[in-house]
């Protein structure tokens, strides 16, 4: 019985030291995070009637040069997606923007609306974007783009239209042929069903050439089923690459999800950040 007796007393001492432990530990990573957001200075503003969203680290020289990260949200997302403490925010794009911010980089992000489909409205607005940053803040002039999913098509616009402007590019599971999206995306069929002519000018499937300019990171779900890989992100390798590109593609695990983060390797991510 005092056997019994010894083992329970050791297995209640055991458990309460760990229940302590993962308190502690629960502890600090609170005071890290309140750490982090007391150095981020968040703005919320909008720039010709669109939401934006800018995030940067606070910075002890008011002449510091900050890099830029813009994001370009996906079909159904916009700028709050990406804003923490939003009602409309998910952790999935949130990340995006603390990757960027504990590399020293500002972020800012538009909402982009259905334009996100890589329209000539939502090219414009994104410049506009662009424009306003360099107007209103100590700033590169080259940035690094990081679109996710429809929002690959502004990007490959950006980087085609305005080659002068972009440094890097970053892409998770993002559009690369929006023929094939027309197929799988009522998104698609609802910006392009009445502007083929149009779509088959801006569709970044038929540039390949103009994609060479800068290094692409790409990330993408093995089974995507609505931006299938081998429809978009080993297309787009293999047509850059073949044209003297530099496009480094990672297939993971799991699909076209926000609860998929295996397309996050931070420290793939951070590396590629660097200048």
């Amino acid at each position: 019985m005092r056997h019994f007796l010894f083992i329970g007393l050791l297995m209640l001492t055991y458990f309460a030291g760990v229940k302590k432990a993962y308190a502690e530990s629960s502890m600090k990573d609170q005071e890290a995070e309140s750490e982090f957001a007391d150095s981020i200075k968040n703005i919320f503003t909008e720039v010709n009637g669109h939401e934006v969203f800018i995030s940067f680290p606070i910075h002890e020289s008011n002449k510091h040069i900050f890099p830029v990260v813009m994001g370009i949200h996906g079909s159904g997302r916009e700028a709050r997606s990406y804003m923490p403490g939003d009602k409309k925010s998910v952790d999935f794009y949130i990340h995006q923007r603390d990757l960027a911010l504990q590399n020293g980089y500002m972020f800012v992000v538009l909402s982009n609306g259905i334009d996100t489909w890589g329209t000539d409205e939502g090219l414009r607005n994104l410049k506009d974007l662009y424009d306003f940053i360099q107007s209103n803040y100590r700033v590169q002039k080259k940035w690094v783009l990081w679109a996710t999913s429809a929002g690959g098509i502004l990007m490959n616009r950006l980087i085609r239209e305005y080659p002068n402007l972009v440094r890097k590019a970053l892409g998770t599971f993002p559009v690369y042929d929006i023929a094939d999206s027309m197929n799988r995306s009522n998104g698609a069929k609802k910006v392009w069903s009445s502007e083929k002519e149009k779509l088959q000018d801006i569709n970044p499937s038929r540039y390949p050439e103009a994609l060479t300019l800068v290094p692409f990171l790409i990330f993408h779900g093995k089974d995507d089923q609505i931006v299938p890989p081998k429809f978009h992100s080993e297309i787009f390798k293999k047509e850059v690459n073949s044209q003297g590109g530099d496009v480094t593609l990672y297939l993971v695990s799991g699909g076209h999800s926000t609860s998929n983060w295996n397309v996050y390797d931070e420290n793939i991510i951070t590396d590629f950040l660097q200048p």
